[in-house]
């Protein structure tokens, strides 16, 4: 069985996701290829299809103008939002390479044009890394639930109008959606295959709940104490994890949340770590944070992630974190709040703790329980054994297998 990877990056949240089942799928004998528009592995089961520098310029001119006429139609956006075009045709490439499935992943930025999908007939399987896929263009709906209607008076938009662009876009997904004969929908949590399963474009595919994996040989705690040492982190405080990728910009993050729920713990007693964005201040709701920019390489963070205390995600809606699932591999409980597929995971004050939706009190009050070194033992060792029993890469790869030979089979 020959299978297609199709991603815009093999780094990054859906990038990272989909090289691991890349890996997984090779491991289990079967023959995968994964084709990017940007790559940072070595590996060579992995192919950067836009590396020449002309095709790297000719992205970022297709990232403009995907962002003007985004801007000229609606009047500009409020959160991330992508229409699957202008971009990369490789529909020859994918002709010459003839594989037996096509699994897509994400594919924005300039990756892929999405039009240049219609009438393959190539079976096709749709990894639902966010909500993209059913939508009119948005990666989360700020749960307007519009896409189950046809979109159109788009939020983010500005209310774009009854006919307007995210309509428009979504029209266009559905012909090409439609016309491929065999597509399936893999909603990575029971949420978002709920939410796909509602949608206009999920109601004529199949769709079906499988989730990413990761390595739980590799993803392992390390000693807390070496770690702090090691990374010049204080002994003598409780620390808290926090990736802030896009906060500012994305209300959807929840930065504004975690900010209100630090300001309710003691300052003296508790240290924030983040990873992501650099900030030119040095302390968030009271608290004193470490930034330490964009950290790419796994076992960076491993050492961070078994250094801390708790992890925090303060996201409004949620899909199956890699965060969540890569912390708790390294047996650091997760607070988060309680939506999307957060509860894939967390078990709430048996693995980590489930916070009340938007509630900044009872998300401190989770940072506070999950912290506590009474408490902490056994979160913790529970935290690991759940991602083992159900997340193993070696597990869930065996499963993807499984679903492809089913779709060949039909």
């Amino acid at each position: 069985m020959k299978v297609l990877q199709l991603c815009g990056k093999d780094f990054f949240g859906a990038g990272r996701a989909a090289y691991r089942l890349h890996k997984g799928l090779l491991q289990c004998g079967i023959e995968s290829k994964m084709w990017v528009g940007a790559k940072r592995t070595l590996d060579e089961t992995v192919t950067d299809i836009h590396r020449e520098k002309w095709k790297k310029k000719l992205t970022k001119v297709y990232v403009n103008l995907e962002k003007i006429a985004i801007k000229s139609s609606a009047g500009g956006y409020k959160e991330m939002f992508s229409l699957g075009h202008p971009a990369h045709s490789i529909r020859r490439r994918i002709k010459k390479e003839k594989p037996d499935i096509i699994h897509l992943h994400w594919i924005n930025r300039g990756y892929m044009d999405l039009l240049h999908l219609k009438n393959i007939k190539i079976p096709i399987v749709i990894s639902l890394h966010d909500m993209w896929w059913f939508t009119g263009g948005c990666h989360y709906d700020v749960m307007c639930g519009r896409y189950t209607v046809g979109c159109g008076n788009c939020p983010l938009l500005n209310n774009d109008g009854e006919f307007g662009l995210s309509f428009r876009h979504l029209c266009q997904k559905q012909e090409v959606l439609y016309s491929i004969p065999n597509v399936t929908l893999v909603g990575l949590s029971g949420w978002m295959r709920d939410c796909a399963a509602q949608s206009l474009i999920g109601r004529k595919a199949q769709t079906v709940q499988l989730p990413n994996g990761i390595d739980v040989d590799h993803f392992t705690p390390l000693d807390k104490q070496l770690c702090r040492e090691k990374l010049n982190l204080p002994l003598d405080k409780k620390l808290i994890l926090f990736a802030a990728v896009d906060v500012l910009s994305e209300s959807r993050k929840g930065y504004a949340y975690i900010s209100e729920a630090l300001a309710l713990l003691n300052a003296d007693e508790y240290e924030l770590v983040v990873i992501g964005e650099k900030c030119s201040y040095d302390r968030i709701g009271g608290l004193k944070a470490r930034f330490l920019g964009e950290i790419n390489d796994d076992q960076c963070m491993i050492e961070y992630m078994s250094a801390v205390d708790v992890t925090v995600v303060p996201s409004l809606q949620e899909n199956l974190s890699n965060l969540i699932m890569e912390s708790m591999a390294c047996a650091t409980p997760v607070v988060a709040f309680q939506v999307g597929g957060n509860s894939d995971m967390i078990q709430h004050r048996t693995n980590g703790y489930l916070a009340a939706y938007r509630d900044v009190v009872d998300l401190s009050e989770g940072i506070k329980y999950c912290a506590e070194t009474t408490t902490n033992s056994h979160l913790s060792s529970n935290a690991r054994k759940y991602i083992m029993d159900h997340f193993s890469i070696h597990d869930i790869a065996k499963k993807y297998a499984q679903l492809y030979e089913s779709i060949l089979n039909r």
